[in-house]
């Protein structure tokens, strides 16, 4: 039986060729899987561009304008909403209260003063449709809308009232704004001036008028002070006036009446001395002699009656009464 004989030469080369066939299947097989994982990424992306193009979120503080095709559609309330990407647009808009501030700008008043001014307001969007859409920077022309009606407001007030009547002046400016809020789409909430100066030598001249009053006033208390006092020293003098005189007075009055009962107890001792003296004679005769002339010595208005010899004397005293007349022949008058 005879063999066959393969070749060595022969056989290296079949077995060389498989090898290359068989890293070719396996790059190919790698070519594959690596061209299927990009298309599924391709595909993904894709699809998750569209998914977030077409699906957005609107917050509480928000509303969206849905415009398609640029037409106005509906607005969005809060939460999750689809719309066709490259179709459809979503205008957002914040609905909630917010700030705005004017600062220091310059109003004429009715007085003809230039007075520096700054407000602060706050607003809120109640359409946003027309907020947006009807109304290029809406904003903006809130602001100048705002700061034109309060230098209007300014311009109808004199200088004392803008300084002093900040609350007229709030509701004056809140009923102006409140007239255009239809057109803008929005409802004011608050308005406040904040500050209201004049200039420099208008500020000047209202310290010196103030410092100027200021003395005035501390002038007329103390002018009504001294007149307290003044009046208070019056009243005590003539008071003490007062005291005087009812002192004077009182006494006055005990001099008279001890002068009265003096010369009524004279009276008194001169009716019992010639009641003793009228049966004596001539000793009583000449006992009431030395009286009337010890009396004459004290005081001389003494009128003596009666006619010599005649027994008792009669006797007139000025200090009183006439004492004793018992005679009808009258001395002519003495001092």
């Amino acid at each position: 039986m005879a063999e066959t004989i393969v070749p060595p030469s022969r056989n290296r080369p079949a077995s060389s060729s498989n090898r290359r066939s068989g890293a070719g299947s396996t790059l190919e097989r790698f070519y594959r899987l690596a061209v299927i994982a990009l298309a599924a990424f391709i595909v993904l992306s894709v699809a998750l561009l569209l998914s977030r193009a077409a699906v957005y979120k609107i917050h509480a503080y928000e509303r969206g304008l849905h415009l398609r095709g640029g037409r106005f559609v509906r607005v969005d309330e809060p939460g999750w909403h689809v719309q066709i990407p490259l179709v459809d647009t979503v205008i957002i808009v914040k609905v909630n209260e917010r700030l705005g501030y004017i600062e220091q700008i310059e109003a004429m008043t009715s007085d003809d003063v230039t007075m520096n001014v700054s407000l602060q307001y706050t607003y809120r969007v109640t359409n946003p449709e027309r907020f947006a859409l009807e109304v290029d920077d809406p904003e903006r022309i809130v602001f100048e809308f705002v700061q034109g009606k309060l230098r209007d407001v300014v311009n109808t007030k004199p200088m004392t009232e803008v300084m002093h009547s900040r609350a007229a002046m709030n509701q004056e400016v809140m009923e102006a704004l409140q007239k255009k809020e239809e057109q803008y789409g929005v409802r004011f909430i608050t308005v406040q001036l904040q500050s209201a100066s004049p200039p420099d030598e208008v500020m000047t001249a209202i310290k010196d008028r103030m410092v100027a009053v200021q003395r005035q006033e501390q002038a007329q208390a103390e002018s009504a002070q001294k007149k307290t006092l003044a009046d208070a020293e019056f009243y005590a003098a003539q008071r003490r006036a007062d005291a005087a005189a009812y002192q004077i007075t009182k006494t006055a009055e005990a001099e008279a009446q001890q002068i009265a009962l003096t010369t009524e107890a004279r009276q008194e001792t001169v009716r019992a001395i010639l009641s003793e003296l009228r049966d004596k004679g001539t000793l009583g005769e000449m006992y009431m002699q030395y009286l009337i002339a010890q009396e004459l010595k004290e005081n001389s208005k003494w009128i003596i009656s009666g006619e010599t010899g005649i027994t008792p004397l009669p006797i007139l005293d000025l200090h009183g009464e006439s004492v004793l007349p018992t005679s009808p022949a009258s001395l002519p008058a003495g001092e």
